[in-house]
């Protein structure tokens, strides 16, 4: 029972449908929980539902409340070599997901064992607890990984933007202390300054004379140009950081393929670049029983029913399929249809043998491995051939 609960809360690029509906819960939760806190800075909001509201709340609390305590089993059962039960734990709950877990939960039973959290804090502690979603955000993830790779750049435009909006406000300082009151001094100049520089521009604060518009003007532009500097910087790190994971997905799933399994991370690489993505609607057909295999897929994203010989299953996120004809053309013995909106990459078999056929060792790899799987397949079509017979002859 505790494995089968801390599968619940298991992480991985190819989820179980428990799982993908445990965390659809738990999103649905967080929501309402958090839109029911916003909501009830209203004054008489739930006028005539104060006791639906109270009893949603209660539940969403309780969820969210077993949630945590699950994660804490998932902790304690999946510690390191060596580590204790409680080290792992702590280790979880000290993490930032794990403090995230903490504020959406214990204040609000801290509150209501004790009656001491005030209704402002039970209003803070249920907007926080909308942070519990970046587990479920990739993009948030990825932000957070880009800014961390991209600090010291972020960190070197950021002191450049504080030497301009310094600069600034001490030159219109200078040019406007006379007659501008409001610039009466260089803290009163800086927030003219940064309100120039970030191009909000409030106008409360505006230079009057001729040299302290002049120079208004010049800080404008370097507004303009200064705010491109870590936009730009973010928007490149963030286009690396979705190319390098779509690398790593792609490989993981090219690393799969039983004909692949023995080759060097750098050929599967290769391998992995070689692929195209494509994009089915539901019910559209992918292959057919008989037709010439010319390419096998891998699937991304999204289900395909496989109808044959040996029956009819589904495969899912990772799985992959047509992988013979890389090896042979020979007619394809399943009819595979969408039975969804699929994410396709297609490992096309003219552009395959135009990679092995430059390194000949690489070839009678894949060709050792593709033999043994095909005699594999042929004694299990063989054993399913003859258990058949045996049943129409009884």
């Amino acid at each position: 029972m505790i494995a089968w609960l801390c599968g619940l809360v298991g992480e991985g690029p190819f989820p179980s449908r428990r799982v993908v509906a445990y965390q659809a819960m738990l999103v649905l939760c967080i929501v309402l929980s958090t839109a029911i806190a916003i909501i009830d800075t209203v004054p008489d909001a739930w006028v005539g539902f104060e006791g639906a509201v109270t009893a949603a709340s209660g539940l969403f609390l309780a969820v969210l409340s077993a949630d945590y305590a699950i994660r804490l089993l998932s902790a304690h059962s999946q510690r390191a070599e060596g580590e204790s039960g409680l080290a792992a734990m702590v280790r979880y709950a000290l993490s930032p997901y794990g403090i995230f877990d903490f504020l959406a939960v214990v204040p609000f039973l801290v509150g209501e064992a004790t009656t001491v959290l005030p209704h402002d804090g039970e209003t803070v502690f249920g907007i926080v607890r909308f942070l519990k979603l970046a587990r479920y955000s990739p993009a948030l993830e990825t932000l957070g990984v880009v800014v961390l790779h991209e600090m010291r750049p972020l960190l070197a435009s950021l002191f450049i933007m504080l030497i301009l909006a310094i600069s600034a406000s001490t030159m219109l300082y200078f040019a406007e202390r006379a007659a501008n009151p409001a610039m009466g001094s260089v803290p009163a100049a800086m927030w003219w300054a940064i309100v120039t520089l970030t191009t909000v521009g409030f106008g409360d604060v505006v230079p009057i004379t001729a040299l302290g518009k002049l120079l208004g003007s010049v800080v404008a532009v370097l507004g303009l140009c200064m705010f491109a500097l870590p936009a730009s910087i973010l928007a490149s790190g963030f286009a690396e950081e979705m190319k390098r994971q779509n690398f790593v997905s792609t490989w993981h799933l090219v690393a799969k393929v039983p004909f692949f399994q023995r080759l060097q991370a750098s050929q599967i690489a290769e391998i992995a670049g070689l692929l195209k993505l494509a994009r089915a609607i539901k019910g559209e057909v992918l292959m057919r029983e008989g037709d010439t295999g010319e390419c096998m897929y891998f699937i991304v994203n999204g289900q395909v029913e496989v109808k044959g010989k040996a029956g009819t299953f589904i495969l899912k996120n990772g799985d992959f399929f047509g992988e013979i004809a890389l090896i042979e053309r020979c007619p394809r013995t399943a009819t595979v249809k969408a039975v969804s909106r699929c994410q396709l990459l297609i490992l096309d078999a003219r552009d395959f043998h135009k990679f092995v056929a430059h390194d000949h060792a690489l070839l009678e790899v894949i060709w050792e491995t593709a033999r043994a799987r095909m005699a594999q397949a042929k004694q299990v079509e063989k054993k399913d051939d003859q258990k058949s017979e045996e049943k129409e002859d009884a």
